[in-house]
């Protein structure tokens, strides 16, 4: 996947992006209603920016929170950008709001409402609440590294610790759903790589309770250290905090993939701009060259005093950083001690990050790290209809040869709960439906 930012990135710009190219919307719908938040209603509506059709979705309050939001929400800023500015403060800080250059207009038909009733929330109230989500650990583990991200960015700001940050807008309920919204979409679209290009950088001063703050915003800039940029908007905030976190943390490279364009989506932001369209853009595709082998770093490490229960949060971990598997297997080590080999593979570009998860997550004092190749079987999803609903079966290839096909677990699963019947029943369904629509070849080997 290939995502582009012509316009900037805020977390509704790019969850808009993903559905628009493919992302199917009730998946992401279910993963947001088991975080139990309630009061809130998301809304998806085709807009155009520069005569380019998009997608736009926003978060709005219902019941007695959108009654508050009605009251409490200020006059948008003639300058700003459509969306929220994130920010956090230390217990110690004072409350951070929204910027305002000082002129200001009454909200633009469709705007943003944030959820102004919403208490403020911690980094650690936000990870317990994920925590207790009965969602997939993949969504949960890159949904944490995200807010980590923020946490860590908006530390050095306030010159505190990401222990004590307090998220204001960040916390919201929607920027929650924003973050969460995404990590589902990206999991139901199921890319094996995701590149992201360059973001514009607004320039200029806008005016917030602070006084006049330079754009970026300090948390985005942090955010953006090391990543490529160009030149935006004279007073416009074209990248928010929470744009940027999920921009970094998702991306494996920032140089577009070789690959088959299959899919494109775009993500409207709430304004338009007069020079360029206010989306993010997504590019779903296939290698274009078979790559059946690839090369990949293991990261290993052996420990012989870390309780069982830490082991699944520290996989959950492995995978945020980027890698493709993780192992764990006894092993016994020095003195006769029972132990675990963790072993985690990535690609090589993504190996300093999973190195620095394991010594994060796990009680090692280093790691070993060595570079092979991998070779896989080309992949591609197909859907196939059950007496329990449709099921995605994952299907693997050699030489135009179909040799594997596996029901997806999180469908298999979702209809199972459903029904009331034994997963093995519902994958049992989906495996017959696949023969029937590709029965064995009687020439194959």
């Amino acid at each position: 996947m290939w995502l582009d930012a012509p316009g900037g990135a805020a977390g509704d710009m790019i969850l808009a992006a993903l559905i628009d190219a493919g992302a199917p919307v009730e998946r992401v719908r279910d993963v947001l209603d088991a975080l139990h938040i309630g009061g809130w209603s998301m809304q998806q509506t085709r807009t155009m920016r520069c005569s380019i059709a998009a997608t736009h979705v926003r978060f709005q309050p219902t019941g007695a929170h959108a009654t508050a939001a009605t009251a409490t929400q200020p006059p948008a800023p003639a300058h700003s950008h459509a969306h929220t500015h994130s920010h956090a403060h230390a217990h110690n800080h004072a409350h951070v709001h929204a910027h305002s250059d000082g002129a200001t207009t009454p909200p633009a038909p469709g705007e943003e409402q944030p959820f102004e009733d919403q208490p403020h929330r911690a980094f650690r109230d936000i990870c317990t609440m994920l925590e207790a989500a009965p969602i997939p650990a993949t969504i949960r583990a890159r949904a944490v590294a995200i807010f980590e991200r923020l946490a860590h960015a908006e530390a050095r700001v306030h010159d505190t610790t990401p222990a004590e940050v307090v998220f204001h807008e960040v916390g919201s309920v929607d920027a929650i759903l924003d973050i969460v919204g995404v990590c589902a979409a990206l999991d139901a679209l199921d890319v094996d790589l995701i590149c992201c290009g360059p973001l514009p950088v607004g320039r200029g001063f806008v005016r917030c309770a602070h006084g006049r703050m330079p754009l970026p915003a300090p948390a985005t800039l942090y955010l953006m250290e090391g990543w490529p940029t160009v030149p935006g908007l004279d007073r416009v905030e074209q990248v928010t905090p929470t744009g940027a976190a999920i921009w970094v943390t998702i991306a494996a490279a920032t140089a577009p993939p070789e690959m088959v364009v299959e899919s494109v989506g775009y993500g409207a932001g709430a304004r338009s701009f007069d020079d360029r369209p206010n989306v993010v853009r997504a590019v779903l595709g296939r290698r274009s060259k078979p790559k059946p082998t690839t090369a990949v770093t293991t990261t290993l490490a052996q420990v012989d005093d870390m309780p069982g229960e830490h082991i699944p949060p520290l996989i959950d971990a492995l995978l945020a950083a980027g890698a493709l598997d993780v192992t764990i297997t006894p092993c016994v080590m020095k003195k006769g001690r029972p132990g675990m080999r963790l072993e985690a593979i990535s690609r090589p570009e993504r190996a300093d990050q999973v190195a620095h998860s394991m010594l994060r997550h796990a009680s090692t004092f280093g790691v070993r790290q060595w570079q092979s190749h991998r070779t896989e079987l080309e992949r591609h999803h197909q859907s196939v209809e059950t007496q329990f609903g449709p099921v995605r079966v994952k299907v693997g290839t050699l030489d135009g040869k179909e040799l594997q096909a596996a029901p997806e677990y999180a469908d298999v699963a979702k209809l199972a709960r459903q029904h009331e019947v034994p997963t093995s029943r519902v994958y049992a369904a989906a495996v017959h439906a696949w023969h029937l629509l590709s029965p064995p070849s009687t020439s194959d080997e």
